[in-house]
């Protein structure tokens, strides 16, 4: 067994001198008691207005000075207010906002559900502008259940949110996209074509071309079909896009283009090719299951008449958009001297990268590079006997398909590197495309043979960190890691403080700075696979509502510097399931995937608010069936 080191590293922000309280480790409360004053608390649900925020410690010189211990804090029922009424989390005291509501927006869109962004990792806040309104502000949009998004601006001081609806028919624009992190008014995105990347100016309604990537050499793929998210560098001088297929995980194409010297680059994760504008294409190993080692052959009873025979194996595996297969082994020789069959061992294969393996092929010969399919087993089997007279199939793949789909990519911070999280195979790829190179990291445990450990659960990048939920042992930490050695993580929640297990994390990490010491954001929900609400909106019997420990159903901030540290801020009240009686993570709109701003000082997120805000037009019965609505909320992080 390999040993991780847990060694934090040097600690490089001015404010982690001040960090000096460690996690205060509260008294736990037994689940009893839990059930006991939710279920009070259920009885006597108090309307918004009587809510009294608690007053807050303005004096603290930390990021936050919100409170940090584990004491257990069972939400508190209640109805939110309507649209643009400032009210206070009545646990945390942390002010709120909600942005939507079923009125819609400038009379469109009325009943429609409003999320933010399916991908934490997206910014959808743009840079703080002292000259926006009175007080300076924000632009931000939040997407809609019907497709596309819709921009707004946001009081830095009031929180008051206004609609940019401009010309947009139904005031929506064709898809969200991911702001700038110099220009407060520029959102990035590919609101045309795939192809395109694209500037909007929210200020200005004006929108320009950056870069057309039909226009890389060699391009391999065509990238219309699923239009996938651009992510763009801290200094907006980098971006990575990917898209293609049918759906989502249908294309095997990531694109990436440095505006500061005019280059693309590509990357075909289906068949390990690398190009770009100022190289040749070239043939990576790295991300894609290997040939199988040579078969090993012996004479057995058959029908084949006797003489020389030639035998390859390739594997396959389960790909979204097909079968991908591997090149062909090492060529294997027998000579039957009397009428008989051949027995092929299928040897084992070391799937590094945990892909969807599904078989073999075999081909067989009677000359030297004359191999033809004969059988595809496509159940694990140890061996196959050629019996009968060899038929005329396929020949041997001369390039391998052998690689992985794109659910999706991200560019780091300092552009350097882009994510790749697979669809089809159990490991994230980090792709460096101005040196070639490509490594990988498990997410399902520990890898080998030049593949990381525990990179699973959602992920964010930093500007040359990763941040994951994982870990090895018997709990669950957040951990952070460099690139440059994915193997070197330390455990930003200590083992002792195991985070919720069974729940559902996306974390947002818009307001880091390029040392990697802020604190980075999210928030806990959902509940286990399977888990069923049981009609009621008690969250003493529905288990869909229930808070068990701190952190539960809430939203967070975490240290990555200093002394270990949650900042709690509020509880979101997202249930991840349609309506009361529906199954966990049947509604993804109701999951509270969330995003920080920039300056770390608001965090947007989607809430149905306990079945609290309606039905959808389309989909009645809420609370008990149906499809309940989603709105998009706002807590100020202090």
């Amino acid at each position: 067994m390999k040993s991780y080191p847990n060694i934090r590293r040097k600690d490089r922000s001015p404010r982690s001198l001040l960090l000096r309280l460690s996690l205060t480790v509260a008294k736990v409360y037994s689940f009893a008691c839990v059930i006991a004053i939710a279920s009070q608390w259920a009885q006597n649900a108090p309307d918004i207005g009587s809510v009294t925020a608690p007053m807050q410690d303005k004096s603290c010189p930390d990021f936050y000075c919100a409170e940090t211990s584990r004491k257990l804090l069972p939400e508190r029922p209640y109805v939110p207010p309507k649209a643009n009424e400032v009210f206070h989390d009545p646990e945390f005291g942390s002010r709120m906002i909600r942005a939507t509501d079923e009125k819609g927006i400038d009379g469109n869109l009325q009943g429609f559900s409003f999320i933010s962004n399916s991908s934490a990792e997206i910014n959808e806040w743009g840079k703080f502008d002292p000259k926006l309104g009175p007080n300076g502000g924000y632009y931000f949009y939040v997407m809609t259940g019907g497709g596309g998004a819709v921009l707004f601006s946001m009081d830095a001081a009031t929180m008051q949110v206004t609609p940019h609806c401009g010309s947009f028919r139904s005031c929506r624009m064709r898809a969200g996209g991911t702001f700038s992190y110099v220009d407060p008014h520029i959102l990035y995105g590919e609101f045309d074509a795939n192809n395109l990347i694209t500037s909007y100016d929210v200020a200005k309604g004006k929108q320009s071309t950056i870069y057309d990537f039909s226009k890389c050499p060699n391009l391999p793929n065509d990238l219309s079909g699923y239009p996938g998210a651009i992510s763009n560098s801290g200094d907006d001088t980098k971006f990575a896009a990917y898209a293609g297929g049918k759906g989502q995980g249908g294309g095997n194409q990531i694109t990436y283009y440095d505006r500061s010297t005019g280059r693309c680059y590509w990357y075909d994760t289906g068949s390990g090719r690398l190009g770009s504008s100022q190289m040749q294409t070239v043939q990576l190993q790295f991300g894609l299951l290997n040939a199988p080692a040579m078969p090993e052959l012996k004479s057995a009873a058959g029908d084949l008449p006797p003489g020389d025979y030639y035998v390859q194996l390739s594997a396959t595996i389960r790909r979204p958009t097909g079968t991908g297969e591997t090149l062909p082994s090492p060529e294997a020789h027998i000579r039957l001297n009397s009428r008989g069959g051949i027995e092929v061992s299928l040897p084992e294969i070391d799937n590094l990268y945990k892909m969807a393996l599904t078989g073999f092929r075999v081909y067989i010969g009677t000359a030297s590079g004359k191999e033809s399919l004969q059988y595809s087993a496509e159940t694990k089997s140890t061996f196959y006997t050629q019996t009968v007279a060899l038929v005329g199939g396929s020949r041997p793949p001369t390039s391998t398909t052998a690689g992985f789909n794109v659910h999706n990519a991200r560019i780091s911070r300092d552009g350097m590197a882009v994510k790749i999280t697979p669809a089809g195979a159990n490991t994230l790829f980090f792709w460096f495309p101005q040196t070639a190179t490509v490594t990988a990291c498990s997410t399902g445990g520990e890898g080998h043979a030049g593949v990381s450990s525990f990179c699973g659960g959602h992920t964010v990048l930093g500007y040359s960190h990763l941040i994951n939920n994982g870990g090895p042992g018997s709990t669950f930490s957040l951990l952070d890691r460099p690139l440059s050695n994915l193997n070197e993580f330390t455990r930003l929640v200590p083992a002792e403080d195991s985070v919720p297990l069974g729940m559902d994390t996306h974390w947002s990490w818009n307001n880091d700075d390029p040392a990697d010491t802020t604190p980075v954001c999210g928030a806990f929900s959902g509940r286990g696979a399977g888990t069923v609400g049981d009609g009621s909106r008690n969250p003493a019997t529905n288990p869909l509502m229930s808070v068990r420990q701190a952190w539960d159903r809430e939203i967070v901030c975490v240290a990555t510097s200093g002394p270990p540290k949650v900042w709690r801020f509020a509880h979101h009240h997202s249930t991840g399931a349609c309506n009361a009686n529906a199954k966990v993570d049947s509604c993804f709109g109701s999951i509270a995937i969330g995003n920080v701003s920039q300056d770390g000082r608001f965090y947007l997120f989607s809430s149905d608010w306990d079945w609290s805000l309606g039905s959808e037009p389309r989909d009645p019965g809420c609370p008990t069936a149906g499809r309940c609505r989603a709105d998009v909320f706002i807590v100020e992080l202090k």
